[in-house]
């Protein structure tokens, strides 16, 4: 942790008073804690809460930026900035891991309401607020307990300077379930938590904890938590390992699988392409473009393109045979003739825009989920109504093909992110419902900075797994780390990216490495249910490439899966 200097001198420096919607935010804390309240007993408490982290010190994670430093006491002081980022009570981070504050209230107090205070100037000064900001309370500094994950209202997006207070507020937000008898928490150390963007600075001034001395009747302690990755069982179908095939429309034809391309997914093969043992024990279909270059993540295609999707992967001859022909060749040349891959299939975003996606029920009418058009109600059930339709659709289709070796284990959200509309937890609320009424598991994958992906259990998905998002541009491996701690906390699985590039560029081979040594460090190697993005046919490349070089790209993958794999250096 980085200690400020509070030893000492302490340089005072002037800045304006709270005024504006900083002055409000102040007014809105203090208001909100008496009105909200429980009814005490005079002697119990104080009348209103006070700011129990006023004036004391605090302990970074890492350092703030010269450019917006911390002299000291900069979060607990009761100044606030105005909408100007050169208003010295700003204190800024860019880039790297996700920061943590940790303030000492020097004894346990009852704590009511934590609340930080952040600024927006984008694009003009690159600065966003964050994302996801957390809040964890501790008695020893050492195990904590989350109290909120709070995401952003204000949202990313063009305009001038504004501000965003982030709070957890017992009144209205309460404890965690397992402390569902108390109003308030009775601790020492408060952590706030923030992520940090890539490429835009995130700025802060203040940090408040309002509450109590001592213990009131209505604090409690909260029981610390025990982050975890997602762990291969029930919620994953049982899926370990899961291998994304992506099946959508490629000029060059590479979304079209075939037997053998397959075959060094489903079984670890060796230099002449003879399977020795299994290696994904599952398969995600998954696709991005139409033919007419729509996009089914993005809730722009309808449903002829929805339909062209189903023709091509249930085709006589297409990709889901294609499959089950492999899984049929491995299981027998394995001499496991009753092994099944476990299957997992796309459903489309169907979008919140369209007023004219196409009839699904017969009913004569286009369905519209446009919002505008039609009403919310109506939009997010005509949602539901579409991926109901998919569903029944894909179950049909598949009972009707009769494959051997397979085994249609779930469905996958497409969309890397919950819409940040309003309606975008409720609607994934209805498909993760549409998903379970059907018997399937609901697979999701958010990429890094995802709006809040945190609710993803909350909204009813089984199974997630977190994009590091390292292998795409250059920045510092410690984002594998931080990707790897955010996993934990949200208690998700973790994906491993690489594509073809890994084959013959050093850059990108490095990437990789770190990606498989990372999963010894940080442990998501043996305890955590993996997904696997590699372009469109890395892991095919490695396994059937003459060179050595290449080829034992494969067999380390190979030793990852199975647990095996040591870290390698990287050059």
């Amino acid at each position: 942790m980085f200690e400020l200097d509070l030893i000492g001198t302490w340089w005072h420096r002037r800045r304006r008073k709270p005024r504006g919607p900083a002055a409000a935010a102040v007014a809105i804390v203090t208001l909100a804690g008496v009105a909200q309240a429980p009814p005490v007993a005079a002697s119990d408490q104080p009348p209103e809460p006070r700011n129990l982290a006023a004036g004391l010190g605090y302990a970074w994670s890492q350092a703030p930026d010269a450019a917006y430093p911390d002299e000291g006491r900069e979060l607990t002081d009761g100044e606030f900035g105005s909408l100007d980022r050169n208003d010295p009570a700003w204190v800024g981070h860019t880039r790297g891991k996700t920061r943590e504050v940790v303030i000492d209230l020097g004894s346990k107090q009852s704590v009511s309401r934590i609340s930080a205070h952040f600024l927006q100037d984008w694009p003009t000064s690159s600065i966003l607020v964050p994302l996801t900001v957390s809040m964890y309370v501790s008695d020893d500094n050492q195990s904590w307990a989350k109290l909120a994950h709070k995401s952003t209202q204000l949202l990313w997006g063009d305009g001038p300077p504004r501000d965003e207070t982030y709070s957890w507020d017992a009144a209205t937000d309460g404890l965690p379930d397992r402390n569902v008898r108390g109003t308030m928490a009775y601790t020492r150390y408060v952590k706030v938590m923030f992520s940090v963007h890539t490429r835009a600075s995130q700025l802060l001034d203040e940090v408040q904890v309002l509450g109590f001395d001592g213990k009131t009747k209505q604090a409690v302690t909260p029981r610390p938590d025990h982050p975890a990755y997602l762990a291969p069982g029930t919620a994953t179908a049982g899926i370990s390992d899961l291998a994304l095939l992506y099946n959508g429309y490629y000029e060059s034809g590479k979304g079209n699988w075939t037997k053998d391309r397959i075959i060094p997914y489903l079984a670890y093969v060796d230099t002449s392409g003879r399977p020795v043992e299994p290696l994904f024990d599952g398969v995600l279909y998954l696709g991005l473009r139409t033919p007419d270059g729509r996009d089914f993540g993005s809730g722009d295609t309808t449903l002829s393109d929805w339909n062209w999707y189903l023709d091509k992967t249930f085709a006589a001859h297409g990709d889901l045979t294609a499959l089950n022909e492999a899984a049929k060749e491995v299981a027998n040349g394995l001499g496991k003739p009753r092994l099944r891959t476990k299957v997992v299939l796309m459903i489309p975003d169907p979008g919140e825009w369209l007023t004219d996606f196409g009839d699904v029920d017969g009913d004569g009418v286009s369905e519209n989920v446009n919002e505008a058009s039609v009403g919310r109600d109506r939009a997010i059930a005509n949602r539901e109504k579409i991926v109901r339709w998919w569903i029944d659709t894909v179950q049909k289709r598949w009972a009707s093909a009769g494959y051997s070796h397979l085994q249609l284990s779930g469905l996958y959200w497409l969309s890397e992110q919950i819409s940040t509309s309003a309606s975008g937890p409720e609607t994934l609320r209805r498909v993760t419902t549409a998903v379970h009424d059907n018997g399937f598991k609901l697979f999701w994958i958010p990429h890094f900075l995802a709006y809040k992906s945190h609710l993803w259990s909350v909204v009813g998905i089984d199974a997630a797994a977190f994009q590091p998002n390292y292998f795409f541009e250059e920045m510092s491996a410690e984002r594998i780390d931080d990707a790897s701690s955010i996993a934990k906390r949200y208690g998700m699985g973790v994906e491993l990216e690489f594509d073809e590039r890994m084959l013959t560029d050093d850059v990108f081979r490095n990437r990789y490495i770190r990606y498989l040594n990372g999963g010894v460090e940080y442990g998501y190697m043996k305890n955590a249910f993996l997904a696997y993005y590699q372009g469109n046919d890395a892991v095919l490349q490695a396994a059937y490439s003459s060179d050595p070089r290449q080829r034992v790209l494969y067999d380390w993958l190979h030793e990852f899966v199975r647990g095996t794999y040591r870290p390698q250096p990287v050059s």
